[in-house]
Order: C-alpha cells, then structure tokens, then sequence
C-alpha cells in the first residue's frame, strides 16, 4: 500500500513526527512517499519516494496529514475526487480533526488489518459570479465559506435559499459551514454543534445587530445565495477555509451548495465525536479557569 506523508514544518515536533511516521510505515511494509521539496528532511531514508505531492496523493491509499487542523483542511483540498484516505496526526494546539498524537504512532500498524473507521465527511462549494452572470471565482471547503470585512465593519447583505429571499441581515459577516466546520469557526460565533457525518449547511452570523438572529441549518439539497447591500467603499472578502481572502462587491453574487466530494477521515482512536468534543474542547475550557474552579468560562 503507498502512504504520503504531507508535513506543517511550522508546527512544533512536526519534523521529529514525520520522520518516525516514515519509520513507522516502512516496518508496517508500506510504499512511503514524499514531497521532493521535503528531500532534505528525510536525507537518511533511502525507501522514501519522492513525487509532487498533489499527484502522489490521488494515487495513494492514505495520506497524512503532520501538523494542526489548518495542515489537514490544506491536505484535503488536494485529495478532493480521489479515493484516499486522510489521517491527521496532530502536532498543533487543539488538533479537533486529528485522531492520533504523536505517541500513538505504533497504532498505525491497524491500517494493514481494517481495524480502523472511515468517517466521509461533506464538502461545499462556493461559486463568485460576476454581474453577467460569469463565475469568476470557485472555492471548495471542508469547514466554512466566510463572508467578513476588516475592522469589523458591518456589512449589510441579504441572504436567498432556492431564489427565495431567506432575509436581510447586517452584521460583521456570515459562516457557511459543513458540519465539520461547525466546531471551528461558527461555535465561536455561537452557531450549533454538529455531528460531523451529518448532512446540512449551518448559517451563523458574526455579531449580528439583531436579538432576533440565530444559527440556522438547511438541508443538503439547498442552494444558498448571498447578495451584498453596502453602498460604502469598504471591501467585503470571501474565504475558504481560512484561504487568501477574495474580495467582493455589489456587483457579485456568492452562491453556496453541496459539493458532489467528500473527504474520507481515519478514526483509529475508536472514541466518539462526543468524546472528542468533551475532551478537546469542554475540558479545555474548564483547564483554562484554573485548578481551583474559581475561573470563567
């Protein structure tokens, strides 16, 4: 079986890591392959392959992804319309989507026996048009499409389901999430938490200027449309998993929808999504008032 190895070398043990990844694999009997530009890292391994990683990872049987939840969302852009599979080690601070740590690395030996789970995870697109109607812009996501400006600056847009008008809003943006994404960005911005192999889109606002406004899910099968309303010359943006902003004007229109992809997440940690949210997040929430419980959350 052939396994890529995709390392964040900003992240912290992210190197040490890969190297006893490489290691690790070539006893288990797999094909290690790497990204040429990572030829020096691995200097003194004379079974790593080299080859341009987003080709050697649509024709692998896994693909790892060293480093945090940003190292994983990168990782699976390149796989997406392929078959393999993506495991995140986590070398990062929270790492909500990895499901190994470093020290657990013996575990991967359970990749050769099936004794793992595949969790397909949902994708959006996202599609820029411009005023005739040209899509200028195509944006692919994992977590979230966000709509945001600098300075948090209001931004007054209004929001279609099917072509029909769903409201108009203002506020300091907007999330789109699959319900991967609904641990990351939009619970900050108090949408609702997700099972992650749940299929819907989540709309949270960010810091809207209404008491009435609330997290609403939609069904897989809706296209969304968002239209801005600012007459102002401050520039409103559109990204993609935390990619390079785009920006964005009265004349565009943004339509959000299913992606006909999905990504395929090894769990060999054998918890549940409700495990690991307790764990990663509520535990670290409560670690964070300190021992005595006197903090806040």
């Amino acid at each position: 079986m052939k396994a890529v190895i995709f390392p964040n070398l900003k992240k912290v043990n992210a190197l040490s890591c890969a190297r006893s990844l490489c290691d690790v694999l070539h006893k288990n009997e797999f094909e290690v392959i790497a990204d040429p530009q990572h030829q020096a890292l691995f200097y003194d391994k004379s079974f790593v392959e080299y080859a341009p990683f987003d080709i050697a990872a649509k024709e692998a049987d896994f693909a790892f992804a060293v480093g945090g939840d940003g190292t994983i969302l990168r990782c699976a852009k390149v796989l997406i319309g392929s078959d393999t599979k993506l495991l995140g080690i986590n070398t990062g601070r929270l790492g909500f989507m990895a499901s190994m740590e470093p020290s657990q690395l013996a575990d991967i030996s359970r990749l050769n026996t099936g004794d793992y789970r595949v969790s397909e995870r949902m994708m959006l697109c996202g599609e820029l048009t411009d005023e005739n109607g040209y899509v200028c812009q195509h944006f692919n996501a994992l977590n979230d499409i966000v709509l945001a400006r600098q300075f948090a600056r209001v931004i007054d847009f209004s929001v279609y389901r099917n072509e029909v008008l769903l409201g108009q809003y203002r506020a300091d943006g907007a999330i789109f999430s699959t319900p991967t994404g609904s641990t990351a960005y939009a619970l900050s911005a108090g949408g609702s938490v997700i099972e992650p192999e749940f299929s819907c889109i989540g709309f949270t606002l960010v810091c809207p200027h209404s008491l009435a406004s609330r997290p609403i899910l939609f069904s897989p099968e809706s296209r969304l449309c968002v239209k801005l309303s600012n007459r102002d010359d401050g520039k409103v943006y559109i990204s993609s998993d935390g990619e390079t902003p785009v920006p964005i004007d009265l004349h565009h229109q943004l339509a959000i929808y299913r992606s006909e992809h999905t990504i395929k997440l090894i769990d060999l940690s054998g918890n549940t999504f409700f495990d690991s949210l307790n764990r990663k997040i509520t535990h670290s929430l409560k670690g964070s008032c300190g021992t005595d419980g006197g903090g806040y959350i």
